[in-house]
C-alpha cells in the first residue's frame, strides 16, 4: 500500500515540476503574440495611459459567446478607432471599429475566447495617441480549440 502512495507522490511531483517549467514559457509567448499584434496594427506606437473603458464579465462559463462593450472614457475627445485584442485566441486581433462624428465612440458585441486571458481594448485618436485598458477574464470552458490553440 505504501508503494502505491510513493509512486503517486512521485508522479504528482513530476507533473507539478513540468508545469513549473512550461507555464512561464506559455505566458511569455502570449505577451509576444500581443506585442506582435500591436506592432501589426500600430507600428512602433504603444498605448500610454487609458482613455478607453472595457466592460466584460471577469468570470465566464463558456468562451463561445462573451458579451463585451468598448467605449471612449468620459472627458476624452472622441477617438477615430476602437480596437479589441484577445492574445490567447488563434488570431490575437479581434476587431476594429472606425468612428466618425457624430457617432458615439462605443460598440457592443460578442466574442469567442479560447481560454482564460487578458482582453485588451485600445483607443486611437486623430493625433496618433493610443490608450488602452485590459481586463483579466477567467474562462471555464474555452472556445477556438483548433491547431493554433493546441500549441499552448
Amino acid at each position: 500500500m505504501t508503494t502505491g502512495l510513493k509512486r503517486r507522490r512521485m508522479l504528482m511531483t513530476l507533473a507539478g515540476s513540468a508545469g513549473f517549467w512550461l507555464l512561464p514559457r506559455a505566458f511569455g509567448d502570449l505577451e509576444s503574440r500581443l506585442e506582435q499584434a500591436l506592432t501589426e496594427r500600430f507600428g512602433e506606437r504603444r498605448p500610454e495611459g487609458s482613455g478607453v473603458e472595457l466592460e466584460i464579465n471577469r468570470l465566464v462559463e463558456n468562451g463561445n459567446s462573451v458579451a463585451v462593450t468598448v467605449r471612449a472614457a468620459a472627458g476624452e475627445p472622441p477617438p477615430v478607432a476602437l480596437h479589441l485584442f484577445m492574445p490567447r485566441n488563434p488570431e490575437p486581433w479581434g476587431t476594429t471599429f472606425r468612428v466618425e462624428p457624430p457617432a458615439l465612440p462605443e460598440f457592443s458585441t460578442r466574442i469567442r475566447l479560447a481560454g482564460t486571458q487578458d482582453v485588451v481594448a485600445v483607443a486611437e485618436w486623430p493625433d496618433g495617441r493610443l490608450g488602452a485598458t485590459a481586463v483579466a477574464v477567467m474562462v471555464t470552458l474555452g472556445a477556438c480549440a483548433d491547431d493554433l490553440y493546441l500549441e499552448f
